[in-house]
């Protein structure tokens, strides 16, 4: 599965714009401040269906347009196909189009085509937020799984339900128990899905990111992703049960400070480095190398599962990466599907040398 072309209308800096893109490698080459990164989150956004940098549509819109359009042409062995995603602010409204066919659900889009966005200005906001770093693995298990998604919709709609009911009954809520129960059970139902199928996500990339990061970092260090929540790999089968009663116990706190505190949505994902937190105590160079090896384990990962690679989008990778690591990654590139790179303009790095399509802005 590859990108062959992609058309933007008044996204970002550019107000209409055509590019075609090599169906292995495609390198963007540019001075700062040409929209190199802006093109990468394009590309993006026809996997999600929104930014992948956390913009609001509003922020992509091209500075007094009245609205933007994404086109792009997705080519796969068996089927190619277009899709179209426009946003106008004037009606409140972006709609999807697959195959010309408008979806009825922005979601629905999700798992058409899959993507991995690599971004150096996620390394800090990604490794050092909890909220963040749950966001990297939902977007990774909701890239193979319809199923997923919509359990993690469904969720975050019950949560919001029940968080408002702690904050209009408060403290009546602790005699008479009975009028939060029926939310406790479907947020245990729910949440113990999405946290079995992050932890079996998790297992299934842990032998991937270690390798990865081997290969990329030249010590000796081991790089671990640990999911830390009252439900386990090992106790995955129990987590309905596990987190109901943990809603029950905790609802004198609840009620103090008027949100849910258990459920997936505040369990907590942690990269390690020979046993010590990442965020805590990585330098930038480390940093970067967890999540360009997160990265990469996630484009094997959703091969792995649909049976298609996914677009592998790196954005200035080579930045805080030394000589050594960043040879080592453009020596494992070949392993992947199209992959579509970012890099300002540098005499020392020839990529038409390593089969890049050159293209320039």
């Amino acid at each position: 599965m590859y990108v062959s072309s992609l058309k933007l209308t008044n996204f970002r800096n550019f107000e209409q714009a055509e590019f075609t893109f090599d169906q292995a490698k495609t390198a963007i080459w540019a001075d700062n401040a040409r929209g190199k990164s802006n093109l990468l989150e394009a590309l993006y956004f026809l996997a999600l269906a929104k930014s992948g940098r956390g913009a609001r549509d509003r922020d992509v819109l091209r500075w007094g347009a009245d609205y933007f359009v994404i086109e792009a042409q997705i080519e796969r062995e068996d089927h190619p196909f277009p899709i179209r995603i426009a946003y106008d602010p004037r009606v409140g409204k972006k709609q999807a189009f697959l195959e010309e066919t408008s979806l009825p659900r922005l979601s629905d889009l999700v798992g058409a085509f899959n993507a991995v966005l690599f971004s150096p200005e996620d390394v800090d906001l990604v490794l050092r937020e909890p909220v963040q770093r749950r966001r990297i693995l939902d977007i990774l298990v909701s890239q193979s799984s319809a199923s997923y998604l919509s359990d993690l919709e469904g969720y975050q709609r019950v949560l919001a339900q029940r968080n408002r009911l702690l904050k209009d009954r408060g403290s009546a809520l602790l005699s008479h128990p009975e009028q939060i129960e029926p939310w406790n059970g479907q947020l245990a139902e729910l949440g113990a899905r999405i946290v079995a199928r992050r932890l079996e996500a998790l297992d299934d990339i842990q032998p991937l990111l270690d390798d990865y990061y081997q290969s990329i970092a030249p010590t000796p260090e081991k790089l671990k992703a640990e999911y830390r929540g009252p439900v386990s790999l090992e106790t995955r089968d129990s987590g309905q049960e596990i987190l109901f009663e943990a809603l029950r116990d905790r609802l004198p706190q609840e009620v103090e400070l008027r949100y849910t505190l258990t459920g997936p949505h505040r369990d907590n994902l942690v990269f390690s480095l020979d046993g010590k937190a990442a965020h805590q105590f990585g330098s930038k160079g480390q940093l970067k190398t967890v999540l360009l090896s997160w990265k990469l384990a996630e484009a094997t990962f959703l091969e792995r599962q649909t049976g298609w690679r996914p677009v592998l989008l790196m954005d200035d990778i080579f930045s805080e990466l030394d000589p050594k690591r960043a040879e080592a990654v453009l020596e494992m590139v070949p392993r992947f599907g199209q992959v579509v790179l970012t890099s300002a303009r540098d005499p020392d790095l020839d990529f038409e040398a390593q089969g890049f399509r050159l293209l320039e802005l």
